[in-house]
């Protein structure tokens, strides 16, 4: 609920809290989440504070109006427009959403044998494993499998990377310089403890991400297999049409 006296503006906290009952799917894929009077009954605030909050959704592409019908989810998912080496955690923190990270596993293990051996190399014989979950309101969002280079494990502990990413501790706490990532995006069936990880059924639909990220002398310095329920998050990309 809101609190009014705090200084975040009323309608900035409904619409965050709005938000988070979206992304958690309290309303499914097109449900209504009410009329602006039964949400300014709701909230106990004007119209007017209603209109400005339902205006910052519908503005994220979230919701969409039906005149005299009510306000309609539109996307129940997170948007990513793909303009940055980014991820779940960085897209919560500018939509102002409260996220809650875990990190059920944290070890240091050898490096398997699935992965390929170039990567393999650059890793080192044994790197670190982090398993990474981010939930909404107890709604797991993503499952990042992250393994970096062996060297670096006494300069990680599992609570910074429960507060914080592992390339703002790299930056902040190691110093080191970051530089070019690289992505596949594919469509996958959530295995084992991943789909446990995610609340999903086995082979349940993930977008999934591989990812390797170098520090400014093309260093290795993360390898990860991220995983997204399906409908939970997507990707917008801008396109130039006038080379074709």
């Amino acid at each position: 609920m809101v609190d009014k006296s705090v200084i975040t503006p009323l309608y900035v906290q409904i619409a965050n809290e709005l938000r988070k009952e979206i992304l958690s799917n309290q309303y499914g894929e097109h449900g209504c989440i009410g009329t602006h009077a039964q949400l300014a009954d709701r909230f106990s605030v004007s119209l007017i504070t209603i209109r400005k909050a339902v205006q910052i959704l519908e503005d994220e592409g979230i919701v969409e109006i039906l005149q005299g019908k009510g306000t309609f989810v539109r996307r129940a998912s997170l948007v990513d427009p793909l303009q940055d080496l980014t991820g779940i955690s960085n897209i919560m923190n500018a939509l102002q959403m409260d996220k809650q990270v875990q990190v059920p596993v944290f070890e240091l293990r050898d490096t398997p044998d699935w992965i390929s051996r170039d990567i393999r190399r650059e890793l080192g014989p044994k790197s670190l494993f982090i398993r990474r979950v981010v939930s909404v309101e107890g709604v797991p969002m993503s499952c990042a499998d992250m393994f970096l280079p062996g060297k670096y494990s006494p300069r990680f502990t599992k609570s910074e990377v429960e507060e914080r990413t592992v390339y703002q501790i790299y930056r902040d706490k190691l110093g080191v310089i970051l530089g070019r990532g690289r992505q596949i995006i594919r469509a996958a069936g959530a295995k084992g403890e991943v789909a446990d990880c995610l609340g999903l059924a086995e082979n349940s639909p993930v977008l999934q991400i591989e990812r390797k990220a170098y520090d400014d002398h093309a260093n290795l310095i993360e390898y990860m297999v991220l995983s997204y329920e399906a409908s939970k998050y997507c990707f917008e990309v801008e396109l130039e049409l006038n080379n074709q």
